[in-house]
């Protein structure tokens, strides 16, 4: 497996070029925090890491996107199918570098955006450049833990996709559309208080999880359910979004 693990990493590093995604990620914060964001919106610009976080997003959506539709546009799948590896190892170890390329992109943001607060402290003071650090820190994991939604739901259409191209182009729109979809199936609730337990609205409100006290309290009384139960009901769905995503790459032909 950890040769699959470095074979996967070779090819993210030659075919998806992640590390273009990640210098703009480092830089954009840099640059918007130094031109365009006055001191006393300088605190909330840090959690959109100066207009980086949508660069991040698009570079998941590409990743992801690409990760499986490149193997077979390539051809690259068959010598893999022909080792002794199994399809549900090559599945395994795309879905961890994935994510790894994602953390690294997501990294090079904050980096971006610690230098970029650094700058602008040497040059304007301090007034407006605190951060509370564990709240940062923990609204950046939450992401990616609330990304691998994202990433299955992309993975799930994507290979279905024909081309990279399409790939490429069904994730950027996911992107978008999973947003509208949150909003669409949030608002169908009032008509059918079940529903409220559809993945994308529970996806959307866990994503607002802080770990306080009023946010626990919130997510019970709109779930009548405990958090526990919520993280459960959320991680049952993304093991059976990335199952079935599973089922279609193992009846891909090559």
């Amino acid at each position: 497996m950890i040769t699959l693990l470095k074979q996967e990493w070779m090819k993210a590093v030659k075919q998806n070029r992640f590390y273009i995604w990640a210098l703009l990620a480092f830089i954009m914060p840099i640059a918007v925090l130094n031109t365009l964001i006055p001191a006393e919106q300088q605190f909330y610009a840090y959690y959109y890491f100066g207009g980086a976080s949508i660069i991040v997003a698009i570079a998941g959506s590409v990743i992801a996107a690409l990760t499986f539709t490149q193997e077979f546009g390539y051809g690259t799948i068959r010598p893999l199918l022909s080792r002794q590896y199994s399809r549900f190892e090559i599945f395994i170890s795309k879905i961890v570098m994935i994510i790894v390329e994602y953390v690294l992109v997501l990294a090079s943001a904050i980096l971006g955006t610690l230098a970029g607060r650094a700058i602008f402290q040497m040059m304007h003071g301090t007034t407006g450049t605190d951060i509370d650090w564990q709240t940062f820190f923990f609204a950046q994991f939450m992401d990616v833990v609330m990304t691998l939604f994202f990433f299955a739901i992309v993975l799930l259409v994507s290979n279905l996709a024909k081309s990279s191209a399409a790939a490429v182009s069904i994730g950027i729109v996911l992107s978008v559309a999973t947003s509208v979809i949150t909003a669409i199936t949030t608002y169908l609730v009032r008509f059918w208080e079940p529903f409220k337990w559809n993945p994308f609205t529970v996806q959307a409100l866990l994503s607002q999880f802080n770990g306080s006290k009023m946010m626990n309290f919130q997510l019970k009384m709109y779930f009548g359910a405990d958090v526990w139960v919520i993280w459960l009901v959320y991680i049952a769905y993304l093991l059976v979004i990335y199952a079935l995503t599973f089922m279609i790459f193992q009846r891909r032909s090559v």
